[in-house]
Order: structure tokens, then sequence, then C-alpha cells
């Protein structure tokens, strides 16, 4: 697919990772739609520069664990744009919870957003397309067991069986991949020192960058044959793991 023209939908696109995604898909001819749950002054800053530069964009407000604010969605975008073929699932919460403290709240919330949320746009999405081509791209995590905090990485293995599920389910014209990131932005309360202790470990001797996940998105945009694949933007660490 050529990138020129096209509609995505980038949830989570106000800030942090998504906020270079929608950056670099608007540079690309992209019309993008930016998703925020509560970041609105963040979601209308990345907007306005995007328009600024000559891009079009629009910003988009729904919590996608309440579901009729995440039914809407899809159609919001395509009033405003016509229907998205692009879907970058990038909405995420990374609470620390332990396997003893979680309770069904904080089950269903991780549930919710991080594997409903990405299969129920998806869906909603090819419904639209109606055998015309696009581009589903999950944005996932490179490890998924984490014990410190249980829901979150049990709903992210989740992601990936939605992502293979879908693949296999929404072929031929529609593609449906994800990227597991490793360390690309460290969570704003790590210290200096932690920071270090973690880049150690990474072959690449250094983090990522959220530009390196946005040019991987590109990449797949532009493939129309690479399907229900796992790309990891670690570093190397998972392919070099013993």
């Amino acid at each position: 697919m050529n990138p020129q023209g096209a509609v995505a939908l980038v949830t989570g696109g106000a800030t942090r990772v998504g906020r270079v995604i929608v950056s670099v898909l608007a540079a690309e001819g992209v019309t993008v739609a930016i998703h925020y749950r509560g970041s609105a002054e963040e979601a209308k800053s990345a907007a306005a520069e995007i328009s600024a530069a000559g891009g079009t964009a629009a910003i988009f407000q729904a919590d996608l664990t309440i579901q009729e604010e995440l039914d809407a969605l899809i159609s919001a975008v395509t009033d405003r744009f016509g229907p998205p073929n692009i879907l970058v699932n990038s909405a995420s919460i990374y609470r620390q919870v332990s396997m003893d403290e979680t309770d069904r709240a904080e089950w269903d919330v991780n549930m919710a957003l991080h594997a409903w949320a990405p299969f129920r746009l998806a869906q909603l999405m090819v419904r639209q397309l109606d055998g015309s081509p696009g581009k589903i791209i999950n944005l996932n995590d490179a490890h998924l067991a984490r014990p410190r905090r249980f829901a979150y990485g049990v709903s992210k293995a989740t992601l990936s069986a939605v992502t293979r599920s879908l693949a296999g389910a929404v072929g031929p014209n529609v593609q449906v991949n994800e990227l597991a990131l490793g360390a690309i932005l460290p969570p704003p309360d790590w210290s200096e020192e932690r920071i270090q202790k973690l880049t150690a470990d990474i072959p690449a001797r250094r983090w990522g960058s959220p530009d390196d996940v946005a040019r991987a998105i590109i990449a797949l945009i532009r493939s129309d044959y690479i399907n229900a694949e796992t790309i990891h933007i670690d570093g190397g660490v998972t392919g070099t793991r013993k």
C-alpha cells in the first residue's frame, strides 16, 4: 500500500511513541486520526504540528475501555475523513500490579485496552473496508512474562494471539502484524542508573527511539506480503537470548 492518501487511526497517538508515529505517518502523506483518552492538550499540539507542516490530522477522544466510546471511534473517523485503511493500536497502560495484588478490575481494564479494543477496532474497520486493502499494526511488548505487572503481561500475550488470529481471518487484502518493543522510551520514574543497567544488557548497547518504531510501521504499510509477523524492535535482546 502506498501511504500517500491513506487514512490512519492511531490509538494513543498524542504522547510518547504514538506522538512520533502520527508525525511520521503524516510526513508520508497519510491523513491521521489521533486518538487520545485524557491527553487533550498533547493531542491538539500534535495535530497542530502536523497541520503546520502541511499534513492533515484531527483528534478523537475516547475511553477504549468503555464499549460505547470504543464502538463509536471508527464511525467518527469515517465521518471526518472517510473509512480508515490503516489501524495502529498503540494505546496502553503500564501499571505495576503483582499477581497477588491483581483483582478483577485490574485484569479487566488491561484485557479491555490491550486485547478487546484492538480486536474490536480491527473488526469494525475491516467491515467498512469491505474487501479493500488495509493494514493493522499492533504495538506489543518484547517481554510478555511480567510477574510484577501480571495483568499487563497476560493481556499483551493475548494481543499476540489476536494478531495472528486476525491475520488468518481478514485476508487476503488486509495484513495484520505486531511490533514487539524493547527499550524505546524509559518510564518517567526511571533513574539514570536503572536506564544504564538495562542498556548494558542490550546487544546494541543503546536504547532505540520512537522513530525506529515509526519507520517499521511505514515498512509494514508498504508491504502487501508481510503478514502475521512479530517484529522485535529491542536491539537484539530477543534474538540473542539463550
